[in-house]
């Protein structure tokens, strides 16, 4: 097993980003864009371990499969593991001496905010808790940022849409760009090539929407409250050696290395950072599961609009992803067919989409729509490398008769 850093309690996470390992030699590098243009791996990859690493879920990639022969991807804080073949998400283990207070947490955020001392920060205004008592952190410490947030017309979201509207009111830099410009499976055809497929591709018009508006607003710094339901919803263990929170996980590198990091932003979760963690874990020792996050909304009640902190919702997410899918039938259609032209790989054969086409789609069954993600992910990967390496001057070598 490669020997690794882990991070300890105060210090920081690595920014997200994607490496590779050579799995026999051991070797780690920054890129494998040159064996991606050389060796034109999208004629060797291993679309259906792709596939079930989808249904396994981003939570923890520890049993991840890999889809190349020889590299084998490592995102920030994961690490190599020879037994096993695979990258480990390796827990954090909170210091967690004693419980904590209010002013402890606020000191830690305070503490993360320091790190973007002379930029402008922005976060991700969804209408949601997490996303909203970051807002609310910002307000207190007397802290300026921009606010930029999808908003949808979608019955389903007409609570989000509330806190949007009050929260933008109380702020001169906002943009809020209209979900409908921008569902899931838009403008696939627009992602840039990448290294790996990634589920994430799907969203990809979403993030550049959001990047742009960034710079309109001159936002440095993006945050989101990715993982907040983690350490404000999971049971917290006692022991802190029980843990099973992975912060590394809070912060996709796909939409920080091909969205954000281009414009110059720097995007992402608060709730990933270690001191926040450990505060999170200090203050809700010993809770059961707390999905709805009653405990939060009290304790954080003076730093959130009054809605959130007295009442719950429910909001549902699954209504933009079929209508983001319905909507792009025809065009996932042919990025499928010109994947099998490209790749020569039957897992691109008509018929296994159309199996999955022919369910009702109108079901939102979740492993039906992670299989059709990953299958629409692996072809937007092709064509995007395909058109990646057409520009470099060598696609005619990569193209298989199907």
């Amino acid at each position: 097993m490669l020997e690794s850093t882990k991070p300890g309690p105060s210090e920081e996470l690595p920014h997200p980003r994607l490496r590779f390992i050579n799995r026999y030699s051991g070797e780690i590098v920054d890129s494998i864009w040159n064996v991606l243009h050389d060796d034109n791996l999208w004629r060797h990859a291993d679309f259906v371990a792709h596939e079930e690493n989808t249904l396994k879920g981003a939570g923890d990639r520890s049993a991840w499969q890999p889809i190349f022969r020889d590299w084998f991807p490592l995102d920030s804080g994961q690490v190599w593991c020879a037994h096993t073949g695979c990258a480990l998400d390796s827990v954090h283990i909170p210091d967690a001496e004693g419980d904590a207070t209010l002013e402890d947490f606020l000191g830690a955020a305070e503490g993360f905010f320091a790190r973007f001392n002379g930029k402008k920060i922005g976060v991700q205004l969804s209408g949601g808790f997490d996303s909203s008592l970051i807002i609310g952190l910002l307000r207190h410490f007397k802290i300026p940022h921009g606010l930029v947030g999808m908003e949808s017309n979608r019955y389903e979201f007409r609570t989000e849409r509330m806190i949007q509207q009050k929260l933008a009111e109380q702020n001169s830099d906002v943009v809020l760009i209209d979900e409908s410009t921008c569902h899931p499976c838009s403008r696939l055809r627009a992602v840039p090539a990448h290294q790996v497929p990634d589920l994430l591709s799907l969203d990809y018009a979403q993030d550049y929407d959001m990047a742009q508006a960034c710079k309109r607003l001159g936002i440095e710094v993006l945050l989101s409250g990715g993982g907040g339901d983690n350490l404000l919803g999971q049971e917290v263990p006692a022991d802190p050696s029980a843990s099973t929170w992975r912060p590394q996980t809070f912060t996709d590198s796909f939409p920080v290395e091909l969205a954000y990091r281009p414009e110059g932003i720097e995007f992402l979760s608060f709730f990933s950072d270690l001191g926040i963690v450990d505060a999170c874990f200090r203050l809700r020792r010993g809770q059961d599961n707390d999905y709805s996050k009653l405990w939060a909304r009290n304790f954080f009640r003076d730093f959130v609009p009054l809605e959130l902190a007295k009442y719950t919702y429910c909001a549902d997410f699954w209504g933009r992803s079929i209508d983001g899918l319905l909507s792009a039938l025809e065009p996932i259609r042919e990025l499928h067919a010109e994947a099998r032209e490209l790749s020569g790989n039957d897992y691109f054969d008509s018929a296994h989409l159309e199996r999955l086409f022919a369910e009702d789609l109108y079901r939102p069954r979740k492993e039906l729509y992670q299989r059709i993600e990953a299958r629409i992910s692996s072809a937007v990967w092709v064509v995007s490398l395909a058109e990646w390496t057409r520009s470099r001057g060598s696609l005619g070598a990569s193209t298989v008769e199907g």
